[in-house]
């Protein structure tokens, strides 16, 4: 079979020639195929990519094959190449960034295939067309009524003030560089990962602006987005990476996962993780999903 015909969304199939790694730990839902391993799905370990892993996992899962979640491992490339890892969900800038270990971003339209060609051989690319987990800058409502409602105004305003954003953001051309070449921001910047205590921080005034994905809940209402009328933000495609030897021996089982691709939105992982603040596991969020989509029993 034709792994490129076969990969529905995919721009290419490529593998890792790095050096054999172990599987991750993973932990999920006996099969009716109890013979064969576990697939193990790994997580970039943020809110967002966790459920998407736990989706991959649920669907595949409802197909009748044992599959779990797990922390994706620094040689994930290795991992999927061998097919110790089966599927790795992540974000299209975000990947290229670090494969390519560039500044700024190809075009929209050049993104995927150019992360493509960057893969190792033997590792396969699903896209995610729904989700966009491109940065946006924001700030509270009374700081936007105030007269901050663009990205134009921080110069000269950020002088002395903080902002809050998340560990890439300080590198990348879209984050802090971007910010200050292009909008002439003179912030002094925090590191925050997580998106809550982020925008907590913007709630009681600890910053002035805060970064956040699209993909991001934030557990905070009443923040508004900063207008960016030089597009220094680029929309950031959701994928799933695929090890390659995977399409050929279990087709359906890729045939499952690009089901979940093609269905999940960005706003359907905000609710998620507004599902799993309220109270939910991830697992427990995902298979409610999955169910409301007719994607698991």
């Amino acid at each position: 079979m034709d792994r490129r015909g076969f990969l529905l969304g995919a721009t290419a199939l490529i593998a890792a020639g790095c050096a054999r790694v172990p599987p991750p730990e993973v932990s999920g839902t006996a099969s009716a195929t109890p013979s064969a391993p576990p697939l193990a799905i790994g997580s970039d370990g943020s809110p967002a990519g966790l459920l998407l892993a736990e989706l991959l996992a649920g669907a595949v899962a409802a197909k009748g094959r044992a599959a779990g979640t797990g922390p994706a491992g620094p040689d994930w490339q290795a991992s999927l190449g061998h097919g110790d890892l089966a599927a790795l969900p992540g974000f299209g800038t975000t990947l290229w960034t670090e494969l390519s270990q560039g500044r700024e971003a190809p075009a929209a339209e050049d993104l995927l295939p150019e992360l493509a060609g960057l893969l190792e051989p033997e590792v396969g690319l699903l896209a995610v067309p729904g989700v966009d987990a491109g940065l946006v800058w924001l700030v509270t409502e009374e700081t936007a009524t105030a007269g901050i409602a663009s990205l134009t105004r921080l110069r000269g305003w950020s002088k002395g003030r903080r902002a809050a954003v998340p560990g890439p953001v300080r590198s990348r051309a879209d984050g802090v560089p971007g910010l200050e070449a292009v909008y002439g921001a003179q912030f002094s910047y925090d590191v925050v990962d997580d998106p809550v205590q982020r925008a907590s921080r913007l709630v009681d005034g600890q910053a002035a602006v805060a970064a956040f994905r699209r993909t991001e809940y934030l557990g905070a209402s009443g923040l508004v987005a900063l207008v960016d009328p030089d597009r220094l933000s680029a929309p950031e495609p959701g994928v799933v990476l695929v090890a390659g030897a995977l399409s050929d021996a279990e087709p359906d089982t890729v045939l499952a996962m690009d089901a979940v691709a093609q269905a999940v939105t960005t706003d359907a992982l905000v609710d998620l993780q507004a599902r799993v603040a309220g109270g939910g596991t991830p697992s427990e969020v995902a298979g409610e999903w999955l169910r409301e989509q007719g994607l698991a029993a």
